[in-house]
């Protein structure tokens, strides 16, 4: 065999000089400080040498490579001087040689899931930890929240102008805010504030008739909404009764009835009963919004009194029918007899404030189509301002367009007799009665006052406004239109004299008192007066209805009749 050209001599030259590198790095070290570490060093360094002499320990031999032969042999071989090629130590090999990896299979490696099965189990891990989360944070918001929300919201009562609210108790409330919604609108807005916890219910009114409504309530704390909103299902008010303009027996076993029109009606339902009983379906009739408005019932017990009572309907999905109006009755006359015209009652108009100023102007001798009975109306109806008129029966029928806008407007009808022929005691009980018939026949309105022609009212034409339900009404303000035909002089016959509860005397068939009532309206507007009819500014500023068959010169004064 041929001998590698390293001889003994070099390594163990080697060896001399590894070791004098190994004591220079030890003296480097422990002249740092780091005497664990070279401890540590010394040790692994004298494992190193012996693997490299050949030590007989654990440790496998270190093999090195003849250039010459190019076979590998270990240090074993070198010290005892036999040499064994790479062919030699394969021929003796065992037949079963030790495997690459000779570390033992783990139970884990020999039982290893696929990647798929893998990632499945992982997702659902991660599922199932989302959903408890999930819970958990629902569980705590349900702790947080409970007893905040309000339950049970109902209505207890729907009528035309209001509806009635009640709500079970929210435990965690301070309070409760009411909203509601009109018509097709999903914007609420806020009808009040309740800050009492135990106040769990509501009357919501001053609501439009025959309107849909949405309404909620929110609990409240801190002044802040907490909890979900209660919210109805949509709710329609109810349609406003008409009311019974006019109710007479003027023909033997009959009743004639008349009533006022509802213009978001789709129609009317009249009831009747004789005094004691009951109202039942076969005393009952229908009519729809396009019939006329009055009817005659028939077939009655004479000398029997019969109450009427009237109600509306309209259908936003089913029929929806509103509650009946106040009753009026009347006794059925066993021969015939001439009807007796009579005023309807009156109601204070809703939208006037008592505590603040107010004056009646009032107009004669119309109605007046065209020209200044227009214009009147013109400025009245910009200023959203309510008058009276006394008009002169005989002028009605070549001028009803006139008269039917005041009745539109809703500007309040006097009587001014037949023609105006006549003054004081000259004056009739017809010439009032003829003047009515007239002025209901073409609006279907009887007037509701009356004023004497000159202003001079004698005890029987009392005893006829009395008859025909009117009151009287007399001025406290001249403008004296008639004479001076000046709007100048108007304007300041009423701007430089008008005190709270005034009535004030024009005519509407002058040019100059419409052009005075022009300029009037809107400064007595600005001056913060109220401009109504004479029965509103008797019944806010004295206090009580005005009596029919008494005369008043203003809203506080009571006149007794000429002689």
């Amino acid at each position: 065999m041929k001998m590698s050209k390293y001889s003994d001599d070099f390594f163990r030259e080697y060896e001399e000089i590894y070791s004098d590198s190994e004591r220079r790095n030890e003296n480097r070290s422990a002249n740092r400080g780091f005497s664990g570490r070279n401890e540590y060093d010394r040790n692994h360094r004298s494992a190193h040498r012996n693997s490299i002499r050949g030590s007989q320990g654990t440790q496998r031999p270190r093999e090195f490579y003849d250039y010459e032969s190019g076979d590998n042999y270990d240090r074993n071989d070198r010290q005892g001087e036999t040499y064994r090629t790479r062919s030699q130590r394969t021929a003796n090999a065992p037949a079963n040689p030790r495997p690459k990896n000779p570390r033992p299979t783990s139970a884990r490696q020999q039982y290893k899931l696929p990647r798929a099965a893998r990632r499945a189990i992982m997702i659902g891990v991660l599922i199932v930890f989302v959903v408890g989360l999930l819970s958990g944070l629902i569980a705590i918001v349900s702790s947080a929240t409970g007893g905040v929300n309000v339950d049970e919201l109902k209505t207890t009562q729907v009528a035309a102008r209001q509806v009635a609210l009640s709500w079970d108790k929210a435990k965690k409330a301070e309070g409760y805010r009411v909203m509601l919604s009109q018509g097709d609108s999903e914007d609420y807005h806020e009808y009040q504030l309740i800050d009492d916890p135990d106040t769990c219910e509501i009357t919501v009114s001053d609501l439009d008739q025959a309107t849909r409504y949405n309404f909620s309530v929110t609990a409240v704390r801190g002044g802040k909404d907490i909890g979900k909103p209660a919210k109805l299902p949509t709710i329609w008010t109810k349609p406003d009764a008409p009311e019974i303009t006019n109710l007479m027996s003027t023909k033997k076993g009959e009743i004639y009835v008349d009533w006022s029109e509802n213009d978001k009606a789709e129609g009317y339902i009249l009831e009747y009963k004789k005094d004691g009983g009951e109202y039942t379906a076969d005393a009952t009739l229908t009519f729809s919004a396009s019939d006329d408005r009055k009817t005659d019932i028939t077939g009655l017990e004479t000398g029997a009194t019969y109450t009427v009572r009237m109600s509306s309907y309209f259908t936003p999905q089913d029929q929806l029918r509103g509650d009946p109006g106040a009753e009026q009755s009347v006794k059925v006359v066993a021969e015939d007899t001439p009807a007796k015209p009579k005023a309807p009652d009156q109601k204070l108009d809703g939208a006037i404030d008592p505590t603040k100023p107010m004056i009646a102007l009032t107009f004669d001798d119309g109605p007046l189509d065209g020209g200044s009975g227009e214009k009147i109306l013109d400025v009245l109806e910009q200023h959203n301002a309510k008058a009276t008129f006394f008009m002169v029966g005989c002028n009605v029928t070549d001028r009803a367009a006139n008269l039917q806008r005041k009745v539109k407007l809703k500007m309040e009808l006097g009587n001014h007799t037949w023609n105006h022929a006549r003054y004081g005691q000259e004056v009739t009980p017809e010439d009032i009665s003829k003047a009515s018939n007239e002025i209901y026949s073409v609006c279907g309105q009887y007037p509701t006052c009356f004023r004497s022609p000159g202003g001079m009212t004698t005890g029987r034409i009392l005893q006829e406004c009395e008859a025909e339900n009117m009151p009287a009404y007399y001025w406290s303000i001249d403008t004296q239109d008639w004479s001076s035909k000046n709007a100048d002089a108007v304007y300041h016959a009423v701007v430089d004299n008008v005190q709270d509860g005034d009535i004030v005397l024009m005519h509407e068939i002058y040019d100059s008192t419409a052009d005075a009532v022009e300029r009037m309206v809107p400064e007595l507007i600005d001056r913060g007066f109220q401009l109504v009819t004479c029965h509103d500014l008797v019944t806010a500023k004295g206090g009580a209805e005005p009596v029919p068959g008494k005369q008043y010169s203003n809203a506080f004064n009571e006149l007794p009749p000429a002689a």
